[in-house]
């Protein structure tokens, strides 16, 4: 699960309007103890401490009238309290929970919007705005969105035609990174959480990451960002083509293999496993429309010399 969408489970969680499913999941994760945690800013951690020690207590208070000892008096006797208070740790000192306004106001209800692995997707927005949804890729809508700004969270691949509204700019975040546009067709690709894309289609528009200003991207320009290496690179692209994909096919232009070979796994829907680590980053310009898994590994592996075999239900490129 992509960080954004863990995060909007969170956010209904405390906010006491998860579904029973969504419930399940975050009692299953308590126990898990995760390992994969980013820093909390400071101020935010206080907050999130009190609201779920509150939380983890109510799912272990004693119940008397089953006449059993409550979860809390089992878990203390078999001393098994533990993993509550480490994931609460681990949740308030270094979760990659951002529980945004939580003192200040209510946390908006999100709506979740995916296009499921091997189907693309279009949805109209409240404001007009139409979005393509790249099949695995997913945008969470709140509920107050375009009442007085519009605002969503997207993961994977979209495309975005937006309706110009000048009193509400258009704001997508994608992990840490944040466009902002007034009324313009454009892509965010976020491949990880460490390797996103923009592409702007028409218009102008704005990108940060973080707190930090990246750029102003006209049309025909694509936007790179590498938060692990802080790496930032901006190049003239065909965009007409390469954000298209639901009429013109995938187009790749210089882009890592590991990148195209995500794509694929979501397109076709067969998971891809890179065993030889020298192809990860291999750059790569091709066009592949109308054609089967097996056609596309195919052109790739005579471009660029790798091999590939298919093993358990997967794809290995060695």
């Amino acid at each position: 699960m992509h960080i954004d969408q863990f995060e909007v489970i969170i956010d209904r969680y405390l906010a006491g309007q998860a579904s029973p499913e969504e419930k399940a999941f975050i009692t299953t994760w308590l126990h898990t103890r995760p390992a994969d945690a980013e820093p909390l800013a400071a101020e935010r951690q206080q907050a999130l401490q009190h609201t779920l020690w509150r939380s983890v207590a109510l799912q272990t208070v004693d119940k008397p009238t089953t006449g059993k000892p409550g979860l809390l008096r089992q878990l203390v006797q078999r001393r098994t309290w533990l993993p509550y208070a480490a994931a609460v740790a681990v949740l308030v000192t270094g979760s990659i929970v951002v529980y945004h306004g939580m003192v200040k106001k209510a946390a908006p209800t999100y709506q979740l919007i995916s296009a499921l692995p091997g189907k693309a997707k279009t949805i109209q927005l409240p404001d007009s705005s139409t979005v393509h949804l790249f099949p695995g890729a997913t945008v969470a809508v709140p509920d107050n969105f375009n009442r007085e700004e519009r605002m969503l969270k997207a993961t994977g691949r979209v495309f975005f035609e937006v309706k110009h509204d000048t009193a509400k700019p258009f704001y997508v975040q994608s992990g840490e990174l944040r466009t902002r546009v007034l009324g313009t067709s454009f892509e965010v690709y976020a491949s990880d959480s460490l390797h996103q894309s923009v592409i702007v289609r028409t218009g102008r528009v704005g990108v940060q990451y973080g707190q930090q200003r990246l750029a102003q991207l006209t049309p025909g320009k694509r936007l790179r960002f590498d938060a692990q290496q802080n790496k930032l690179l901006i190049d003239q692209v065909n965009a007409g083509m390469l954000c298209e994909w639901w009429n013109n096919g995938m187009v790749f232009h210089q882009a890592p293999l590991y990148e195209v070979m995500q794509t694929l796994t979501n397109w076709y829907n067969v998971p891809i496993r890179m065993t030889n680590t020298k192809w990860m980053t291999e750059p790569v310009t091709i066009r592949i429309k109308d054609q089967d898994l097996s056609a596309a590994l195919t052109l790739l592996s005579q471009t660029l010399g790798f091999h590939y075999k298919k093993e358990n239900g997967q794809v290995l490129i060695y």
